[in-house]
């Protein structure tokens, strides 16, 4: 059976970066159960329902991580300043993965910043902080306008309506964590 990409890219890393690059993945893993590994510009990356949210090479002198964004580091370089950093690369040494509380910190800005850039007009989305979708809907001129759905943090669905021009619409359902229909709502 195949390998992933993402676990091909690990596993052809010399040592130690193989072990260092092993542990960030686990570390990010952890952090974002919501995500999916996958490969992002040549590099292993998490993307969380299609937008990336964090990535990681490793190179022959260092280690990098990747936010996908380059205002994330910026945002946050005050707590930074171990680290070699500039707008979309953070180095990190070959034998010593970032700890967990540095890829929070990014991880948990990156999304912040992904749920601040919603568009007025189209699909949007936003995410918890573990990379889950907190809700899945469009916008029209600023208002929200078609099907929405809610989420709960552990990924299951907990509401689902239909707005028009930014008025409810139609049937409104409620679900407990088990997918099981508790209250139903007829919106005119």
């Amino acid at each position: 059976m195949a390998r992933h990409p993402f676990d091909q890219y690990v596993t052809a890393q010399p040592q130690p970066q193989r072990d260092t690059l092993r542990a960030v993945a686990a570390t990010l893993a952890s952090l974002l159960p919501g995500a999916e590994p996958c490969i992002s510009y040549g590099m292993p990356a998490f993307k969380a329902d299609g937008v990336a949210i964090a990535g990681f090479a490793g190179f022959a002198r260092h280690c990098s991580y990747f936010p996908h964004s380059g205002s994330v580091i910026p945002a946050i370089a005050d707590r930074l300043t171990a680290f070699d950093c500039d707008r979309g690369t953070l180095r990190f040494p070959i034998d010593r993965p970032l700890p967990k509380a540095v890829l929070t910190l990014l991880v948990r800005e990156r999304i912040r910043q992904v749920n601040e850039a919603q568009p007025t007009n189209g699909k949007v989305r936003a995410f918890y902080d573990n990379g889950v979708v907190q809700y899945r809907g469009a916008m029209r001129n600023g208002t929200m306008h078609g099907a929405w759905t809610w989420f709960r943090k552990d990924g299951t669905v907990m509401r689902t309506g239909s707005f028009r021009h930014g008025d409810q619409t139609g049937i409104w359902s409620t679900y407990d964590r088990d997918g099981r229909m508790v209250k139903e709502t007829r919106f005119t």
